[in-house]
């Protein structure tokens, strides 16, 4: 990877801000097509929630306290809607709960994902988000989370061994070492690398950055091109992220508005090889299962 610039996210998969981020993610893949690779560390946000509750909250009853909590969150997760557009759904949210009192499990499933479906983790990762910030569904719970990953198409026994075996824990703990020793003190932050040369930034990113950042470290080397807008193009897209939002393509594609973005993708729905998928305040499109399948025979 020489060649490329290397983009390490700092992240955790409940992370709204990172959730927020894909439309620049998706826009970074498509005009630096070929020169970059995307890398994911596990940082653990909420390693304890009662760290985190109102103290005054707690003497009533950690019942009390955690609920209160999880209306605290959802209300920053409903801000943090501004920041990337991409629809947020606190509906009956319920993510903390006295059983489950830390986002491990979800960090810890993102490597055990990577460990037993290494090809499929990054589309773990966000079927992960969209399941806990879009479905509001409480991801911490074991159960939950195997749903996400039967959704993804993971090799489930496999997950479930890396995950129950101790190998995705140690992996995790590795992660928070990596943190540590970089001084990482926000999420979600960015490790930028080239060759030789890196830069480490513990602050919200846009794409303009990026590209200046990859441009400064590669000595001009590294520049954006814009994607053809095809429906070839657009289809090597899905197949790479089959869960997507309409905002995400119209910053991959450099789009306009969203009208823009219905033509574009209409033949694909019109075909049946893509469904739509109406949330509060947005719009997603899933790849049919019939191309998935088709896309695993070929690459397989």
């Amino acid at each position: 990877m020489d060649d490329k610039i290397t983009l390490v996210t700092f992240t955790d998969p409940m992370m709204g801000l990172s959730y927020e981020c894909e439309p620049i993610f998706r826009k970074l893949e498509t005009h630096f097509a070929g020169k970059i690779e995307f890398h994911f560390v596990m940082s653990g946000l909420v390693r304890d929630v009662y760290e985190l509750v109102d103290p005054e909250d707690l003497k009533v009853s950690k019942e009390f306290a955690i609920k209160n909590y999880n209306v605290k969150l959802a209300e920053i997760y409903s801000m943090e809607e501004n920041l990337g557009g991409l629809p947020i759904n606190m509906t009956g949210f319920e993510l903390f709960s006295v059983n489950e009192t830390s986002s491990d499990p979800l960090n810890i499933a993102y490597k055990a994902a990577q460990i037993s479906n290494p090809d499929k983790a990054e589309n773990f990762l966000y079927n992960l988000r969209y399941a806990t910030i879009v479905d509001c569904r409480p991801t911490t719970k074991l159960q939950e989370i195997l749903k996400v990953a039967i959704k993804t198409g993971l090799n489930v026994k496999n997950f479930l061994a890396a995950f129950n075996d101790g190998s995705a824990e140690k992996a995790f703990q590795s992660d928070l070492q990596t943190c540590r020793r970089l001084g990482i003190h926000s999420l979600p932050s960015y490790l930028i690398q080239f060759k030789s040369q890196g830069a480490l930034a513990q602050n919200l990113i846009d794409y303009e950055t990026f590209a200046k950042i990859f441009s400064d470290l590669s000595g001009g080397e590294i520049k954006p091109v814009p994607p053809q807008k095809n429906i070839e193009t657009l289809q090597d897209l899905l197949r790479s992220h089959p869960l997507i939002s309409h905002i995400e393509l119209r910053e991959a594609f450099d789009f306009s508005d969203t009208a823009q973005v219905r033509n574009f993708i209409a033949p694909l729905i019109d075909s049946g090889e893509v469904k739509i998928i109406n949330v509060p305040r947005g719009r997603f499109y899933q790849l049919g299962i019939r191309n998935l399948i088709t896309h695993c025979f070929l690459e397989g």
